[in-house]
């Protein structure tokens, strides 16, 4: 269903969100959460927790939207089980840890959700479409009797924006997201293999938190923007042409919607969706300083000069002295390990390796990464 539920919603107190969220749901459900929900199911509440990182940052699913949906699946009689998997060694301790930081070890304690500790994955595919392949995907979320993902709005160094799409990557348990990175270094392939996993785990809602979300250096070192909004729909893909115009981008540039709509997930036109409720106006959101390769490679597609000039224009990383602390988990988590730590220096990387993937800027707890374009990319910009 390529429908869309857009409602207002200024903040993140108990019955604001309750009262945006039971308009968002009638509007979408004519039956109600009733008519998804059967008395014990088990239901995956798939947030954004790519770090340990408290609210007030947006980086993660406000604790305060989870704590509500699991009220709701609740009343419906079903069983809440919050569930990701962040960036780094996936372990009972690192989540743990990250479920306190985000606030969802206290949502779970006042609602009766779960935490989910069973670091177990199983192997998925779609028989009906054997060109998504297979992923190892998280078994709680698989086995679940559904998914709810609760995913949040904020631009993306390597895909431009973050939402209902590459939320679903989370299924993936921890430093497999690097083999990934390692796997597809192109981002049209990389993104395509997002639309795969996410076709594969295939949610049967989706709830975007937009009312704070973030610009800039996303998806961990920007600043929060407000939107005052809830986007409700149950087709990622007509989310995130959603949640794009929201941001002030044209939803065909961003890279998994190009990917989908090259698998035929999308509508004939970003246009036929059906919008229940209207857009808020905010102003376009500031990107990343590096979001995408610039149109000049699109253009030359895989060509030997758009290779020889990709090597020209690849962003360029530095690491803040002020920031840096040396913790080493920008070096743990590149995947062409193209990083070193040296005991008296900054980071250095090997630009000849490096794969532009930004998982050291994304993963830096201190947010000491700075991506810069190349001298060549800003005089082609």
């Amino acid at each position: 269903m390529k429908t869309v539920a857009i409602v207002d919603a200024q903040n993140y107190e108990a019955k604001e969100l309750r009262d945006a969220l039971r308009e968002g749901l009638s509007l979408l459900l004519p039956q109600g959460l009733e008519g998804m929900i059967r008395p014990n199911d088990t239901v995956a509440i798939k947030v954004n927790m790519l770090m340990g990182k408290t609210p007030e940052r947006a980086i993660t699913t406000h604790p305060s939207l989870v704590r509500e949906v699991c009220l709701l699946v609740k009343e419906c009689g079903g069983k809440a089980l919050i569930i990701d998997s962040p960036g780094g060694p996936y372990t009972p301790a690192a989540l743990k840890r990250a479920y306190e930081k985000c606030g969802f070890a206290a949502v779970a304690a006042e609602t009766g959700a779960s935490l989910n500790f069973d670091i177990s994955t199983v192997k998925v595919h779609d028989p009906r479409h054997p060109e998504y392949g297979t992923a190892m995907l998280l078994s709680p979320a698989v086995n679940a009797d559904l998914i709810i993902n609760l995913p949040k709005l904020k631009t993306h160094g390597l895909t431009i924006l973050t939402c209902a799409t590459k939320n679903m990557f989370g299924l993936v348990p921890g430093l497999t997201k690097i083999e990934y990175h390692l796997r597809y270094p192109e981002i049209p392939d990389f993104c395509r293999a997002l639309v795969h996993i996410a076709e594969l785990a295939q949610p049967e809602l989706t709830i975007v938190d937009a009312i704070e979300a973030m610009e800039g250096e996303g998806p961990s070192s920007g600043t929060p923007k407000h939107c005052g909004a809830l986007l409700l729909g149950h087709d990622i893909h007509a989310l995130d042409i959603c949640a794009a115009k929201l941001m002030g981008i044209d939803p065909l540039t961003v890279p998994t919607l190009e990917a989908a709509q090259s698998l035929g997930l999308l509508p004939a036109s970003p246009e036929d969706l059906t919008v229940l409720g209207n857009m808020p106006t905010v102003t376009p959101f500031v990107m990343p300083n590096v979001a995408r390769r610039p149109n000049i490679l699109r253009r030359l597609g895989n060509s030997p000069l758009a290779r020889q000039l990709a090597r020209h224009l690849k962003p360029r990383l530095m690491f803040s002295g002020d920031k840096c602390i040396s913790c080493g988990i920008c070096v743990e988590s590149c995947p062409p390990q193209a990083l070193r730590l040296t005991p008296k220096s900054l980071p250095q990387v090997d630009m000849a390796k490096c794969i532009s993937c930004f998982c050291c800027q994304e993963l830096c707890p201190e947010h000491a990464v700075i991506v810069q374009k190349s001298w060549l990319s800003r005089v082609i910009r």
